[in-house]
């Protein structure tokens, strides 16, 4: 896929939103839920079977919602805050084996001028890749960590997945499907109103 391909897509699915996964919950709240990958909404895991219970839910979700052997895209960013130049799929050994495609940059300080300064930058990027269950068990542990970010795409089905330090945050094609999901997997949601 191409860069011009990438963008024909996300303004033909996402188009009320960036590719960044913290706006997903505000811009599609009717296609959007959360589910946390610990029971009682504990945030970090702290032990080897802790990790194997996130790790179970968090590839019984997107295998569910993917399906196995699924084509998708990784999409992580590149962050320019300041001083803090942050080059993840430059740098970073998760990502060296995938051939990112850089996207145009987003100005931070035009999107929200309340929290970024006006020099912060962020520039998105994709990979070509294909779901396996287990296969990014490595990077859903740093993004569960806070070691690194990044989201998943399944350009068949128009559903974002993306995992976070305590959850996922899933954006599905229409609001029944979302529902159908919500149902299914309530034992995993968050227990608060706004499902945050």
């Amino acid at each position: 896929m191409t860069k011009e391909e990438f963008y024909i897509y996300w303004n033909s699915m996402f188009s009320k939103t960036l590719p960044i996964s913290y706006l997903f919950k505000h811009d599609y709240p009717y296609r959007w839920f959360r589910i946390h990958s610990l029971p009682k909404s504990k945030r970090y895991a702290e032990n080897e079977l802790e990790w194997d219970i996130l790790l179970k839910r968090q590839n019984q979700i997107i295998s569910d919602l993917f399906g196995e052997n699924a084509e998708i895209l990784i999409v992580t960013g590149e962050h320019n805050w300041g001083e803090i130049k942050n080059h993840i799929t430059d740098e970073e050994e998760i990502f060296k084996p995938y051939n990112f495609v850089k996207l145009d940059s987003i100005e931070l300080f035009i999107l929200n001028s309340k929290d970024y300064d006006e020099d912060e930058i962020y520039k998105p990027a994709f990979a070509e890749s294909i779901w396996k269950s287990q296969k990014f068990d490595d990077l859903l542990r740093l993004i569960a960590n806070e070691q690194t970010i990044a989201f998943f795409i399944c350009i068949k089905k128009n559903i974002i997945i993306a995992p976070y330090d305590g959850g996922i945050d899933i954006v599905l094609e229409n609001t029944k499907t979302r529902d159908i999901y919500k149902e299914k997997y309530k034992d995993w949601l968050s227990q608060r109103e706004d499902g945050f």
